[in-house]
C-alpha cells in the first residue's frame, strides 16, 4: 500500500535503477508463441505430388532397368524389342504399318532398325496415352465446344444485336423486283474514278499466255490442247 501512494518521479527512478527485474517483468507477459500450423498444411501438400503425368505413359523395361541399375549396358533396342513392350491392349504397329504411315505423312522412312524402333516407340507412347484419355468416364458431361467468357458481360458482348450491324446494313441498298440487296456503291465508284490499289491492278499481269481478255491454261505438257 505505501508504493501504491508514491510519486510518479519516485517510480520511474526505480526503474532506472533495477532495468534487469522490470524487463524480465516485461518479457513474462509478452506476446503469445505462434499457434500450430493446420492438420492439412498446404506446404506438406505440395512438396508430395500425388499425381504424375508419366502415369499416362507407358513403363517399359528399360525404364524400370535404368531406375535399379545406375550405370546400364547401353543396347540399341531393337523392332522386335519394341513390339514385345506394348499393351496386349494396344494393337501392335509394325514396321510394315510404319512405312504406310510415313508414306501417307510424306515423311521419309528410316535407314536403319534403330530409327525404326524409336519411331515405334513413341508411336506406342502416343498411342497409350490417347488410350488413357479416352477411358477417362464422360458420362453426363457436356461436351465442350468452345472455349470462351461465358461470364454474362462476356455473353453480351459476343451477342450480335441490330445494333452491331448497324453500320453494315446502312452500306447496302436493295435493287430489283426481288429486293435484293447489294452494297451501295461510294467514292470514286458513283464518279467513275478508280481506287487506287483496289481496281487498277492488272488480273492479266501473271498469266503466261493470254488471248485477249482471257488468260490461257493448257491441260498438258506438249499436247497443245488449251483451256
Amino acid at each position: 500500500m505505501a508504493n501504491s501512494r508514491l510519486p510518479l518521479s519516485h517510480l520511474s527512478r526505480r526503474i532506472r535503477l533495477n532495468p534487469t527485474r522490470h524487463a524480465s517483468t516485461a518479457s513474462s507477459h509478452g506476446p503469445p508463441p505462434p499457434s500450430p500450423r493446420p492438420q492439412h498444411d498446404p506446404y506438406a501438400l505440395l512438396s508430395t505430388p500425388t499425381w504424375s503425368i508419366r502415369t499416362l505413359l507407358p513403363t517399359s523395361p528399360s525404364q524400370s532397368n535404368s531406375n535399379s541399375n545406375p550405370n546400364p549396358t547401353q543396347t540399341t533396342p531393337t523392332t522386335q524389342a519394341v513390339e514385345e513392350e506394348a499393351e496386349p491392349t494396344t494393337p501392335k504397329i509394325t514396321p510394315q504399318t510404319l512405312s504406310h504411315l510415313l508414306r501417307l505423312s510424306a515423311l521419309p522412312e528410316p535407314s536403319h532398325p534403330a530409327e525404326s524402333a524409336a519411331l515405334l516407340r513413341t508411336l506406342h507412347a502416343q498411342l497409350h496415352f490417347v488410350r488413357d484419355i479416352q477411358r477417362v468416364d464422360t458420362a453426363g458431361v457436356e461436351p465442350l465446344s468452345s472455349i470462351r467468357d461465358e461470364t454474362p458481360e462476356g455473353l453480351r458482348e459476343a451477342t450480335v444485336t441490330l445494333t452491331t450491324l448497324r453500320h453494315a446494313l446502312a452500306e447496302e441498298e436493295v435493287y430489283g423486283r426481288c429486293r435484293r440487296p447489294r452494297r451501295k456503291r461510294r467514292g470514286g465508284m458513283e464518279t467513275g474514278k478508280v481506287e487506287e490499289g483496289v481496281e487498277d491492278w492488272d488480273v492479266l499481269g501473271c498469266a503466261a499466255e493470254t488471248v485477249g481478255r482471257y488468260f490461257v491454261v493448257r491441260s498438258g505438257p506438249g499436247t497443245g490442247n488449251k483451256t
